[in-house]
């Protein structure tokens, strides 16, 4: 039987616990789904949502679903916004040559992203990597491996979730650094 054309965006996520010498990792696809439509009589555009699936037969057995509750928050799958900016590059996924785009980082994350733009002004997460001096997670890293079919991609309502959780992630470092006591 000839095998089924697969859609979407293939990644790799690994995060290091404190403590830990091996990361916990999972490789995953991500595929947008349809806008939901109502009974009204005119259908007004809706953004659709985003599915993961993740490949079991790879990465850390029984970690799969922690591991994609925390990559579906660092994800982006959307137009450009403020926070980004064109770069003057080009990375190449198989036979495409994708434009670059940065995403700002807010101060006081030790962090760095990359965006590809997969389609006309629709950006997609490439590289994402972070470090983090508290907490329970030391490290964590996650890498678009490869582009299947991406025709059918779209833009997704949650689409820049890794924006708010940047925001998040700042503010909570803000705090922690705001509350510790250096006694000299």
């Amino acid at each position: 039987m000839p095998a089924v054309a697969q859609e979407g965006l293939r990644y790799r996520m690994q995060l290091w616990m404190r403590g830990d010498s091996e990361p916990l990792e999972t490789r995953f696809r991500l595929q947008s789904t349809a806008g939901t439509k109502s009974h009204n009589k005119v259908q007004k555009p809706r953004m659709g949502g985003w599915r993961l699936e993740s490949d079991r037969t790879q990465g850390t057995p029984y970690a799969q679903a922690m591991l994609l509750g925390r990559a579906e928050r660092l994800l982006y799958l959307a137009g450009p916004s403020p926070q980004t900016r064109q770069e003057p590059i080009l990375l190449r996924f198989g036979s495409r040559s994708l434009p670059v785009w940065s995403l700002e980082i807010p101060a006081g994350l030790h962090a760095s992203t990359v965006l590809v733009e997969i389609g006309p002004k629709l950006l997609a997460l490439c590289d994402f990597s972070a470090r983090f001096e508290d907490g329970d997670v030391a490290r964590m890293e996650l890498h678009l491996e490869g582009l299947d079919s991406t025709a059918s991609l779209a833009p997704a309502e949650a689409g820049t979730a890794l924006l708010s959780t940047l925001q998040s992630l700042a503010r909570e470092a803000h705090q922690e650094a705001e509350s510790s006591v250096t006694v000299r």
